[in-house]
């Protein structure tokens, strides 16, 4: 006990001084963060600030160099000097101004970078466009840029002092002035900038040093009052549960009886807090316990005795149900005899009845079968007939054709008449045309004319001849043909008479089909209302059966409900039985147990 009340002691000790330790320490992290983090933003400020400073001052100062020139370009614009004794008188005059101590200088370039001013150096009048810084910086080209921005612009590069030769961070300000040209410009060296700066961040670091041992002084003396603070507040907080948990201790020994422990509980329930409930609880669940154990040992002795007669009465009732049990168990076998035998009728009936139906719907569709063969046949016959018919029509039409083309003939033969015609008029033409020529040539010169007509008429009836030649042998051609037409013509008449017989023929077949199949369509119309009346006989007779059928399944299952009562009456019985010599071994059990409790 001295042991677990020790640790809790330590748990809870090192709870409060870890949250106190903890807290401070986050509390001094925070205050370093939060200063380091001010310095870092002073000193930007700082440095921003100096830069600004620079800035300014550069402007400024390059104002008062770009004044210069504005006032020489006013001379100009007077007419006092030219642009170019205003730029010279300009220059020089810039070349010579000095701020600082003399460190601070101005330069001039034009737009394209050729130098003006620079301290009367040798590069004055020389291009320094591509002047590159140790950094690869091409400064004249930024400043050139930057100056001629609206309002100038700054310029940072590397750039060594005079009579120097180390490079040294520089920033300069150039503006562009337009009359002249020119890009003019100042600049300072910004190293002295870091030197200042680094004497502010050591100033910064020497107060933070401070801070932080103040800090941690502050936080040595937090955690001394809270170990302090922790000790106190363990005491308190173990006192009632050591009290409570030797009580509960006792409590699982089966120690319930009212000792000086218990009042000690009893006073904690006061104490408005987890502990009070704790207290409470535990009074209360020692009060009803006891109360419990008290009340189970005074029924305990009854429940015993009763179990003992409940057995004795659950015994006899168990015989009495296991005889009625057995008795409907012989009925029950009984009728599932009997139900055994109409199943076995009913069984063979439904067979039947699945036959006959199975054979009526055989011939339903033989029906269906034979009627759609009537439709068929019926069709067949139509479709002959139609045939017939055609074939009259085609036997028509040949017949016609042969007539025309007969007709074709003979006016064929009237054509030929014509031609002859022709021809003999070609030849009396040909014979008149000879003459002509010949009174031509007994008329001399008178007749010369004459001559040449005779010739083309003579010309025109050999081409008449020839013409009328050609229409004879094109008519013999066509009435040859004709008379081939004719022929086929009257042998296809002759063959669609025949199709015609033949057509007829098959069309009465079709006939007699029609008759014969209509006759069976009767026949198995019959047939069909004749099984049709079986299978209603027989479905009535399986009704019937099924009604026996189910009645005796009803009286068995009846049966079956009894028996299966009794027989539940008699497991309920025997239960009830085993139930009260269980009760009674239970009883016996309860009051060894309750023995054990110290009330």
């Amino acid at each position: 006990m001295e042991k677990k009340r020790g640790s809790l002691m330590t748990v809870i000790v090192g709870a409060i001084l870890g949250a106190v330790i903890l807290t401070g320490v986050m509390v001094e992290l925070f205050s370093i963060n939060s200063t380091i983090a001010y310095n870092r933003v002073n000193t930007a400020a700082y440095t921003e600030r100096l830069t600004d400073d620079i800035k300014t001052e550069l402007i400024n100062e390059t104002q008062e160099a770009m004044s210069v020139c504005s006032i020489m370009y006013s001379r100009y614009e007077a007419g006092e000097m030219t642009l170019d004794e205003a730029k010279k008188e300009a220059a020089d005059i810039i070349r010579e101004l000095k701020y600082n101590d003399g460190a601070g200088y101005f330069w001039v370039d034009t737009s394209q970078g050729i130098n003006v001013v620079l301290l009367g150096r040798d590069t004055e009048g020389q291009s320094r466009w591509d002047a590159t810084d140790p950094n690869g910086t091409k400064y004249i080209q930024e400043m050139i840029k930057n100056g001629m921005q609206e309002g100038g612009g700054f310029t940072q590069l590397m750039f060594a002092k005079p009579n120097e030769t180390e490079p040294l961070p520089k920033l300069n300000y150039t503006a562009y002035y337009e009359p002249f040209d020119w890009v003019m410009g100042t600049g300072v060296w910004i190293d002295y900038i870091d030197g200042l700066t680094a004497d502010y961040i050591a100033e910064a670091n020497s107060a933070l040093g401070a801070t932080i041992f103040k800090s941690v002084c502050a936080m040595v003396f937090m955690i001394i009052v809270g170990l302090i603070l922790a000790i106190y507040m363990g005491k308190r907080i173990t006192r009632p549960i050591i009290l409570t948990t030797n009580q509960m201790v006792k409590m699982a020994n089966s120690d319930f009886s009212n000792t000086p422990e218990i009042a000690e509980v009893a006073k904690l329930k006061n104490n408005n807090n987890e502990i009070g409930l704790i207290s409470n609880a535990l009074i209360l669940m020692h009060t009803n316990i006891r109360e419990l154990m008290l009340k189970i040992t005074d029924t305990t002795s009854y429940v015993a005795s009763a179990s003992e007669e409940l057995s004795a009465s659950a015994s006899q009732s168990a015989e009495a149900s296991e005889m009625v049990a057995n008795s409907c168990t012989t009925v029950a076998d009984s009728c599932a005899g009997q139900i055994t035998a109409v199943s076995g009728a009913s069984e063979e009936t439904k067979i039947f009845v699945n036959n006959m139906q199975e054979f009526q719907d055989a011939i339903s569709r033989t029906g269906e079968m034979i009627q759609t063969t009537n439709e068929a046949a019926s069709k067949g016959a139509a479709d002959m007939t139609n045939a017939t018919n055609m074939m009259e029509t085609i036997k028509t039409s040949v017949e016609n054709s042969a007539e025309v083309v007969d007709g074709l003939g003979e006016k064929l033969k009237n054509i030929d008449t014509f031609v002859v015609t022709i021809s003999e008029i070609a030849s009396q033409t040909n014979l008149l045309s000879l003459n002509a020529s010949i009174e031509a040539a007994r008329a001399g010169e008178m007749g010369k004319g004459f001559a040449v007509v005779a010739s083309e008429i003579s010309k025109l009836a050999d081409q008449s001849n020839e013409a009328a030649s050609s229409i004879t042998e094109l008519i013999e051609d066509i009435m040859k043909s004709s008379e081939d037409a004719v022929t086929a013509m009257r042998e296809g008449a002759q063959s669609v008479v025949e199709g015609t017989e033949v057509v007829n023929e098959a069309g009465q077949t079709f006939n007699r089909i029609v008759d014969m199949v209509y006759s069976i369509s009767e026949e198995s119309s019959r047939m069909n209302e004749i099984v049709g009346e079986l299978s209603n006989g027989t479905e009535t007779i399986a009704e019937n059966i099924n009604k026996i059928e189910q009645m005796s399944v009803n009286v068995a299952d009846e049966t079956q409900n009894v028996s299966a009562a009794s027989e539940q009456q008699t497991a309920s019985t025997h239960e009830v039985a085993e139930a009260s010599d269980k009760l009674a071994e239970n009883a016996q059990e309860l009051q060894s147990f309750v023995a054990r409790f110290d009330l």
